[in-house]
């Protein structure tokens, strides 16, 4: 069995899902390949993310893709997608893959609803295809004529896309799809946002690693320090608070900074710097620093002003047991409420986000995860990811004989249908 993944990015969740899927499929004897970018095979996160499989699948690297101003491989807009359609088509004809994943689909999936070479060429060709869904403006309510109908498009375009399998990881999304046609309702499934095992890491050996005092309350910001994940909202609210909360009251932002958020850190907010009042760790973090960031904290924020979807520090940190304070919308605000995984409030207002993480601060000795969130991170396991994104190749397999799952092959599969987090 062959099987072809599709990522030409190589910034965010996106080289995360493929090291995953292919350590999966790995496992399971297929034959992968991944079609990328010339520039994502020479970045520092390939190397990271994929170095350790060098040799267990094969890489086919295209040379069509610009990159943005963010430095990132250009995939929107008719340039990014025409160079998708063509590397894609070109992908498929070298490969003949039996499978074929885009795991991160957003870009592509409309486009692939319109009459398009490669749709025409997976459907001749009875190539199964399956892909993967983050985000999308139809998984939230429409109450205006004119969203509504860019709603009902989006929608029709995904039913009419080559799509044997849609993974969401967004539960209004999938909702949304069941409610629209029986084409969708039989092709869409909600997906864990998968995170690796925490490891065994206490409190105080995590602040050592990173060296942070071991008597502070920590608020923490961690990943991509930047506007969308809201650190302005953030550095705001540290300033009024740094008028009078307790001096081992601080801020972590652990990750590294954008150039905007080293400007506002060396400018208009550096006496919090200076004061020690917000500790900046500023630079790519490594999978186990990344950890401790997570554990090292008292209460992590995820203040992103206008994300509606899944954060997965937020499911890191219900993971390790550590509360969250997030924007109160979207997916954040209702799984936080749902399964009791701290508090939420309105992170854009300055003196309301501060009020809040006083009050967090302060409540932290009371504080009791809800009953469901070891539901909710069992849910967001590896292994049950791993196991969604190949059930399907796995019964292909079974079907066509063509190789048997090895003893070393271990997933836990984990039904959305017994087990709605949303």
């Amino acid at each position: 069995m062959r099987a072809l993944l599709f990522e030409p990015q190589f910034a965010g969740h996106n080289l995360v899902y493929v090291r995953h899927l292919i350590q999966a499929l790995c496992a399971l004897g297929v034959d992968v390949t991944l079609q990328t970018s010339r520039q994502a095979t020479k970045s520092e996160e390939f190397a990271k993310h994929l170095g350790a499989f060098d040799g267990h699948f094969n890489v086919l690297a295209s040379d069509l893709f610009d990159l943005s101003k963010t430095g990132t491989v250009r995939v929107n807009g008719p340039a990014g997608l025409f160079s998708s359609l063509r590397s894609i088509l070109d992908g498929l004809k070298t490969t003949k893959p039996d499978h074929f994943y885009v795991p991160f689909g957003n870009p592509l999936a409309h486009a692939l609803g319109l009459p398009n070479p490669v749709s025409r060429y997976l459907r001749q060709e009875g190539i199964e295809a399956e892909i993967i869904l983050l985000f999308g403006k139809y998984a939230y309510k429409h109450h205006d004529l004119a969203s509504k109908a860019k709603q009902e498009l989006a929608l029709q375009l995904l039913a009419k896309g080559p799509w044997t399998r849609i993974h969401h990881i967004v539960p209004h999304a999938i909702e949304v799809m069941h409610s629209h046609s029986l084409r969708l309702r039989s092709c869409s499934h909600l997906l864990a946002d998968p995170i690796d095992p925490p490891p065994q890491m206490s409190r105080a050996q995590a602040r050592e690693m990173l060296g942070i005092d071991p008597n502070s309350k920590i608020l923490s910001l961690i990943g991509l320090i930047d506007q969308r994940k809201g650190i302005s909202d953030l550095l705001a609210a540290a300033e009024r608070m740094a008028q009078d909360a307790p001096p081992e009251m601080k801020i972590l932002l652990a990750g590294k900074n954008s150039s905007e958020a080293r400007q506002m850190l060396a400018g208009k907010h550096r006496r919090l710097v200076e004061s020690r009042r917000v500790i900046v760790l500023d630079r790519h973090l490594s999978q186990p620093e990344l950890w401790a960031a997570c554990v090292a904290s008292d209460v992590i924020t995820t203040p992103y002003p206008n994300h509606r979807y899944s954060a997965s520090i937020l499911i890191r940190a219900a993971s390790v047991g550590v509360p969250v304070l997030a924007n109160a919308i979207g997916w954040m605000e209702d799984v936080t409420h749902r399964y009791g995984l701290g508090w939420t409030c309105d992170t854009r207002d300055p003196s309301v986000f501060s009020c809040a993480i006083r009050q967090a601060m302060t409540d932290l000795d009371g504080y009791v995860p809800g009953p469901e969130s070891k539901g909710f991170v069992k849910f967001h396991s590896l292994a049950n990811f791993q196991q969604q994104m190949t059930c399907r190749i796995q019964e292909r397999m079974a079907l066509g004989g063509s190789r048997t799952v090895p003893n070393g092959a271990d997933f836990t599969e984990i039904s959305s249908k017994r087990f709605k987090h949303a």
